[in-house]
């Protein structure tokens, strides 16, 4: 029974605290972590507020997402913020890397031994039932990371969980359903095609032709018709590319205060990491690459060379020296 249709749900879960969970508050969690995306916020969203007032068809998941655009774009981390929101954390979900299944004798994984061949009769699947069925107070959720790397035999059975939100497994015997999970594909078609196009005076009007284009030629329409809404994330620019650098300096901050680390990084420290990191084709990947070698390991060294052991309190200070970066610590 889907926990959306649950009239005891709200009752339950989330009695003096409703505000929480409104659409408006979601997608504002939502944009504070996925920066720069704010049309697929909006259409993740959506998707959410119609399943929660019961507008879905029940016999269907919840809601076919497919999320298309560059990698290191957000949106993986996309779907991880909703199991934050929906279930009890951000690796709370079932995902699935399609990659895993590029080959025919792969398929098994997906659904199952069939019958007369070793674990069909265990049932055996690539999904966690209870993270994919959920139960009445708390929804599923599923990824399917790269959709598009995966063999056709796969699609195909995946075609049948996108229309009825069962899958049967090959035993014959046992049965997965999705009907009470957001089902989210991933993929990168089109992508390199706007690489290659970016900056002509006329792509900004026609990117949306071009991810179709690269859906339609990848994809049969029976594929496609079952996708509720393909959500298309834009490659990222400067301004988000600062934005996320402070929001990834934080998590730092935070893992640091757990050893007894007091981290203080200058404005100007983290614009350098931001122009350094920024790569319109990697995204936010680059800079977290950049921010481990630029940032962390220098703060590491410090640490270690004022406090080889123990996790006495410490004061760490960075700042720009010509083009690097200079921690100073400090007990305290």
């Amino acid at each position: 029974m889907p926990y959306l249709t649950d009239r005891f749900h709200d009752q339950n879960r989330l009695a003096g605290n409703r505000d929480d969970t409104a659409p408006r508050a979601v997608a504002a969690r939502l944009r504070g972590r996925v920066l720069g995306q704010d049309d697929a916020v909006d259409a993740v969203v959506r998707a959410i507020a119609l399943a929660r007032a019961g507008a879905h068809d029940p016999g269907r998941p919840l809601a076919n997402l497919l999320l298309v655009g560059p990698t290191g774009v957000g949106k993986t981390e996309l779907v991880r913020r909703v199991a934050a929101e929906l279930r009890s954390g951000p690796d709370d979900l079932c995902r699935v890397d399609m990659s895993a299944l590029a080959q025919e004798h792969y398929a098994a994984s997906f659904s199952g031994a069939p019958p007369g061949y070793a674990g069909s009769k265990e049932g055996f699947s690539v999904f966690d039932r209870s993270t994919v069925e959920g139960d009445p107070y708390t929804p599923g959720v599923v990824l399917f990371d790269e959709v598009e790397k995966a063999h056709p035999t796969v699609l195909r059975a995946l075609l049948h969980v996108l229309d009825t939100g069962v899958l049967r497994l090959a035993n014959g015997q046992q049965t997965i359903s999705f009907r009470n999970s957001f089902v989210f594909l991933t993929s990168n078609l089109g992508s390199a095609e706007l690489a290659r196009r970016a900056g002509r005076w006329w792509w900004p009007t026609r990117r949306r032709d071009v991810v179709s284009r690269a859906l339609t030629a990848f994809f049969d329409p029976e594929f496609l018709n079952r996708i509720d809404e393909v959500v298309e994330f834009r490659a990222l620019g400067p301004e988000v590319a600062l934005d996320i650098t402070l929001l990834e300096v934080e998590a730092v901050r935070r893992r640091l205060r757990g050893r007894g680390v007091r981290l203080e990084v200058e404005d100007e420290a983290v614009r350098l990491i931001a122009r350094r990191g920024f790569d319109p084709v990697y995204g936010a990947r680059a800079l977290r690459r950049c921010l481990r070698v630029e940032l962390i390991a220098v703060v590491a060294e410090e640490v270690l060379r004022v406090r080889p052991e123990g996790t006495d309190a410490l004061r760490v200070h960075v700042r720009v020296a010509g083009d690097a970066l200079l921690a100073h610590a400090e007990p305290g």
